[in-house]
């Protein structure tokens, strides 16, 4: 069943506010709408529309698993927490999918961290085996006019952004280089946010081959969970070469979550990014 909700939080004295909704025919789980921090635009979209599965030895699949309205096992949950220096909120969707469990939580943190993060558990097949996570963030820093990506690398070399940072200026898939960070801006004002990998996330593979993809929006292709299949992500579809700098720019980031069937299938397993606010 489709469900929705506007969260301003702290109630106190609101940093973050956004609309979620989990809408049914979509494979996306929760998606996050209209999101701000302190009161000045992070991100139009941003959702995980896609769960590829690949087994090794070809004990099973390859898989893709939606994330639906139709899998979720209860209503999407929302609370808050704190920690030493810091308070945070949590939106969650709990789903199953053949013997997989699957939980889709995003952490928004009072000092400006979104945490995106797929938990998950269960085994399929008893072999070891990938879950390729691909989240979708459609940025809007300050605005949707006048972002631009920035790759960084282990160099002193200066583009005009800092040593080490790349402007991708053209469409591009790419796999992590350097310190495995990168960063979207709105140009000219000194605000933005870091892109770090999570320290689960894996390495691109033969199966899944890129880490982050950087795209022109254009609003058909935001596609709701419907792009792509289990044996292709088909992110190349939209990866054109267009122009990406001081434009409208959406971020595909993939983990490679890797599970040993030794393991076994109680064992829970953790991957996504790290987002990181600066100049908010």
């Amino acid at each position: 069943m489709s469900s929705s909700g506007t969260v301003s939080w702290p109630p106190e004295a609101p940093v973050w506010r956004f609309y979620w909704e989990v809408v049914d025919g979509k494979s996306e789980a929760i998606a996050f709408r209209d999101v701000f921090y302190k009161g000045i635009k992070v991100l139009h979209r941003a959702s995980l529309p896609m769960i590829r599965v690949q087994y090794d030895g070809g004990a099973g699949g390859p898989y893709k698993d939606p994330l639906s309205s139709g899998n979720m096992q209860r209503p999407v949950a929302i609370y808050e927490g704190s920690a030493p220096d810091h308070r945070f909120l949590v939106v969650e969707s709990y789903h199953v999918i053949g013997r997989y469990r699957l939980l889709n939580r995003w952490i928004f943190r009072s000092d400006g961290i979104i945490l995106p993060q797929l938990y998950s558990a269960g085994l399929q097949h008893p072999a070891n085996h990938r879950h390729h996570t691909y989240w979708r963030f459609d940025w809007d820093i300050d605005g949707a006019a006048n972002n631009l990506a920035l790759q960084h690398a282990l160099t002193s070399q200066d583009w005009g952004y800092g040593p080490g940072w790349i402007p991708r200026k053209n469409e591009l898939s790419s796999i992590h280089i350097g310190d495995n960070r990168w960063a979207v801006i709105k140009k000219g004002t000194g605000r933005g946010f870091l892109i770090d990998k999570g320290p689960f996330d894996g390495a691109s593979d033969w199966f899944s081959r890129l880490d982050v993809a950087i795209t022109a929006y254009h609003g058909p292709e935001d596609l709701g969970g419907a792009l792509g299949n289990a044996n292709d992500d088909e992110i190349w579809r939209h990866v054109n070469g267009e122009n990406t700098d001081g434009q409208d720019i959406v971020m595909w980031y993939v983990a490679h979550l890797y599970h040993e069937a030794h393991d076994g299938g109680d064992e829970w397993h953790v991957c996504g990014p790290i987002l990181r606010q600066f100049g908010y």
